[in-house]
Protein backbone atom coordinates (compact mmCIF):
# COMPACT_ATOMS: atom_id res chain seq x y z
CA UNK A 1 0.00 0.00 0.00
CA UNK A 2 1.14 3.59 -0.93
CA UNK A 3 2.71 5.86 1.65
CA UNK A 4 2.14 9.34 1.61
CA UNK A 5 5.79 11.18 1.64
CA UNK A 6 6.13 15.36 1.84
CA UNK A 7 9.35 16.70 0.44
CA UNK A 8 10.26 19.65 1.93
CA UNK A 9 13.32 22.27 2.12
CA UNK A 10 15.39 24.56 4.39
CA UNK A 11 18.60 26.40 4.97
CA UNK A 12 21.13 26.43 7.93
CA UNK A 13 22.57 29.80 7.59
CA UNK A 14 26.10 30.13 8.03
CA UNK A 15 27.74 33.34 10.19
CA UNK A 16 31.35 33.18 10.60
CA UNK A 17 32.36 33.46 14.27
CA UNK A 18 28.92 33.36 15.76
CA UNK A 19 30.71 33.31 19.17
CA UNK A 20 31.16 36.82 19.36
CA UNK A 21 28.41 37.41 21.85
CA UNK A 22 30.60 36.63 24.38
CA UNK A 23 32.30 39.62 23.98
CA UNK A 24 31.02 43.30 25.27
CA UNK A 25 30.96 45.35 23.22
CA UNK A 26 31.58 42.83 20.22
CA UNK A 27 33.85 43.03 18.54
CA UNK A 28 33.25 42.75 14.22
CA UNK A 29 36.08 41.32 12.41
CA UNK A 30 36.62 43.01 8.85
CA UNK A 31 35.91 40.47 6.58
CA UNK A 32 33.23 38.52 8.51
CA UNK A 33 30.96 36.32 6.41
CA UNK A 34 27.11 35.88 6.66
CA UNK A 35 25.37 33.55 4.56
CA UNK A 36 21.53 33.56 5.27
CA UNK A 37 18.86 33.31 1.61
CA UNK A 38 19.45 30.56 -1.07
CA UNK A 39 17.80 29.67 -3.57
CA UNK A 40 17.42 25.57 -5.75
CA UNK A 41 15.94 25.24 -8.66
CA UNK A 42 15.46 21.28 -9.42
CA UNK A 43 13.90 19.35 -12.35
CA UNK A 44 13.68 15.29 -11.15
CA UNK A 45 13.70 13.25 -8.04
CA UNK A 46 14.56 9.85 -7.57
CA UNK A 47 14.05 7.21 -4.84
CA UNK A 48 16.01 4.12 -4.58
CA UNK A 49 14.81 2.69 -1.22
CA UNK A 50 15.71 -0.66 0.25
CA UNK A 51 12.96 -2.79 2.55
CA UNK A 52 13.56 -5.24 5.26
CA UNK A 53 10.55 -7.06 3.78
CA UNK A 54 9.09 -6.53 -0.03
CA UNK A 55 10.83 -5.38 -2.86
CA UNK A 56 13.29 -2.27 -3.20
CA UNK A 57 11.67 0.64 -4.52
CA UNK A 58 13.25 2.54 -7.52
CA UNK A 59 10.71 5.85 -9.07
CA UNK A 60 11.72 9.15 -10.30
CA UNK A 61 9.86 11.99 -11.47
CA UNK A 62 10.63 14.87 -13.83
CA UNK A 63 8.55 17.86 -13.65
CA UNK A 64 6.87 19.56 -15.94
CA UNK A 65 8.37 22.66 -14.93
CA UNK A 66 11.80 23.15 -12.80
CA UNK A 67 10.36 23.44 -9.07
CA UNK A 68 11.95 26.46 -7.86
CA UNK A 69 12.57 26.46 -3.79
CA UNK A 70 12.97 29.82 -1.62
CA UNK A 71 15.53 28.04 1.01
CA UNK A 72 15.57 30.78 3.59
CA UNK A 73 11.81 30.27 3.41
CA UNK A 74 11.06 27.19 2.41
CA UNK A 75 8.50 28.11 -0.43
CA UNK A 76 8.39 25.77 -2.86
CA UNK A 77 6.85 26.99 -6.78
CA UNK A 78 4.79 23.44 -6.47
CA UNK A 79 3.92 21.13 -3.98
CA UNK A 80 6.34 17.64 -3.82
CA UNK A 81 4.06 15.24 -2.56
CA UNK A 82 4.26 11.58 -3.59
CA UNK A 83 2.98 7.75 -2.61
CA UNK A 84 6.10 5.75 -2.19
CA UNK A 85 5.19 1.82 -0.85
CA UNK A 86 5.04 1.65 2.51
CA UNK A 87 7.78 -0.22 4.89
CA UNK A 88 10.49 -0.21 7.34
CA UNK A 89 13.72 0.98 4.86
CA UNK A 90 16.94 0.32 5.73
CA UNK A 91 18.40 2.14 3.18
CA UNK A 92 16.81 5.58 1.04
CA UNK A 93 18.99 7.80 -1.14
CA UNK A 94 17.18 10.52 -3.34
CA UNK A 95 18.77 12.21 -6.40
CA UNK A 96 18.01 15.69 -7.06
CA UNK A 97 18.40 17.00 -10.21
CA UNK A 98 19.52 20.72 -10.23
CA UNK A 99 18.91 23.18 -12.91
CA UNK A 100 16.98 23.76 -15.99
CA UNK A 101 16.32 25.13 -18.97
CA UNK A 102 16.92 28.66 -17.28
CA UNK A 103 17.46 30.05 -14.74
CA UNK A 104 20.57 28.87 -11.81
CA UNK A 105 20.30 25.90 -10.46
CA UNK A 106 21.87 27.31 -6.85
CA UNK A 107 22.18 30.24 -5.29
CA UNK A 108 23.32 31.16 -2.18
CA UNK A 109 23.68 34.68 -0.63
CA UNK A 110 24.74 37.07 2.35
CA UNK A 111 27.18 39.68 3.39
CA UNK A 112 30.77 40.20 4.34
CA UNK A 113 30.94 42.13 6.82
CA UNK A 114 33.35 44.96 7.26
CA UNK A 115 31.77 47.25 10.37
CA UNK A 116 28.73 47.88 12.16
CA UNK A 117 27.03 49.23 9.11
CA UNK A 118 29.55 48.84 5.80
CA UNK A 119 29.09 45.70 4.41
CA UNK A 120 29.59 43.78 1.00
CA UNK A 121 27.06 41.62 -0.71
CA UNK A 122 28.03 38.00 -1.62
CA UNK A 123 26.44 35.80 -4.35
CA UNK A 124 27.23 32.18 -4.59
CA UNK A 125 26.32 30.67 -7.92
CA UNK A 126 25.90 26.98 -8.34
CA UNK A 127 25.42 27.42 -12.33
CA UNK A 128 25.94 23.78 -13.45
CA UNK A 129 23.28 21.67 -14.22
CA UNK A 130 24.22 18.57 -11.75
CA UNK A 131 22.74 15.47 -10.01
CA UNK A 132 23.13 15.27 -5.89
CA UNK A 133 22.41 12.21 -4.36
CA UNK A 134 22.33 11.86 -0.26
CA UNK A 135 21.59 9.12 1.77
CA UNK A 136 18.62 9.90 3.96
CA UNK A 137 18.39 9.57 8.11
CA UNK A 138 15.57 8.69 9.87
CA UNK A 139 14.56 11.51 13.01
CA UNK A 140 15.72 11.40 16.39
CA UNK A 141 14.94 8.12 18.33
CA UNK A 142 14.65 6.32 15.20
CA UNK A 143 16.84 3.31 13.84
CA UNK A 144 15.28 3.20 10.49
CA UNK A 145 12.75 4.94 8.22
CA UNK A 146 9.02 3.90 8.72
CA UNK A 147 6.73 5.02 5.62
CA UNK A 148 3.27 4.10 6.54
CA UNK A 149 0.20 4.23 5.14
CA UNK A 150 -2.02 5.58 7.85
CA UNK A 151 0.42 8.62 8.33
CA UNK A 152 1.91 11.48 6.35
CA UNK A 153 5.69 11.12 6.57
CA UNK A 154 7.98 14.44 5.81
CA UNK A 155 11.13 14.12 4.30
CA UNK A 156 13.37 17.62 4.48
CA UNK A 157 15.73 18.44 2.84
CA UNK A 158 18.32 21.08 4.17
CA UNK A 159 21.63 22.70 2.89
CA UNK A 160 24.07 23.74 5.47
CA UNK A 161 24.84 27.20 3.96
CA UNK A 162 28.13 26.83 6.34
CA UNK A 163 29.75 23.55 4.89
CA UNK A 164 29.81 25.03 1.37
CA UNK A 165 31.81 27.82 3.15
CA UNK A 166 33.60 25.46 5.48
CA UNK A 167 37.24 26.92 4.61
CA UNK A 168 36.34 30.25 2.76
CA UNK A 169 37.16 33.57 4.78
CA UNK A 170 37.88 37.29 4.41
CA UNK A 171 38.90 37.97 7.56
CA UNK A 172 42.96 37.96 6.64
CA UNK A 173 45.25 37.67 3.42
CA UNK A 174 45.52 35.79 1.92
CA UNK A 175 41.78 35.12 1.57
CA UNK A 176 41.57 38.83 2.68
CA UNK A 177 39.14 41.07 0.45
CA UNK A 178 41.61 42.69 -1.66
CA UNK A 179 42.00 39.40 -2.91
CA UNK A 180 38.18 39.80 -4.74
CA UNK A 181 36.88 40.64 -8.16
CA UNK A 182 33.87 42.43 -7.17
CA UNK A 183 31.34 43.87 -9.90
CA UNK A 184 28.77 46.09 -9.20
CA UNK A 185 29.71 46.08 -5.44
CA UNK A 186 28.63 42.43 -4.95
CA UNK A 187 30.90 39.70 -4.91
CA UNK A 188 29.99 37.11 -7.10
CA UNK A 189 31.51 33.49 -6.83
CA UNK A 190 30.80 31.65 -9.84
CA UNK A 191 32.52 29.33 -13.18
CA UNK A 192 33.60 32.53 -14.21
CA UNK A 193 34.48 34.89 -11.25
CA UNK A 194 36.15 34.01 -7.73
CA UNK A 195 37.02 30.82 -9.85
CA UNK A 196 39.07 29.64 -7.21
CA UNK A 197 36.24 30.42 -4.59
CA UNK A 198 34.01 28.43 -6.43
CA UNK A 199 35.90 25.52 -7.26
CA UNK A 200 36.67 25.14 -3.79
CA UNK A 201 32.89 25.89 -2.66
CA UNK A 202 31.51 23.38 -5.39
CA UNK A 203 33.44 20.27 -4.35
CA UNK A 204 31.92 20.59 -0.74
CA UNK A 205 27.88 20.94 -1.99
CA UNK A 206 26.74 17.99 -2.31
CA UNK A 207 28.11 17.44 1.17
CA UNK A 208 25.89 20.28 2.73
CA UNK A 209 23.14 18.87 1.88
CA UNK A 210 20.88 16.07 4.16
CA UNK A 211 17.40 14.88 4.17
CA UNK A 212 15.75 13.82 6.89
CA UNK A 213 12.71 11.32 7.35
CA UNK A 214 9.91 11.91 10.41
Amino acid sequence: MPAPVQFTFEMVPHEEGNNLKSVRPPVIPAGRLQIDRGLLVISSIEFEGRRDEGKDVFFGTNFPEPVTINLDTGETSHELTFDIPQGVYNRIEIILEIGGDNGIPMVLEGEIVKGQTDNIPLRFEYNLRDRIRIRAEPGEQHNSIVLRKDKMSVATISVDAGEVFRFISFQSPPGGLDSLQITEGTVLISSQLNTGLFNNMASRLERSFRVIFD
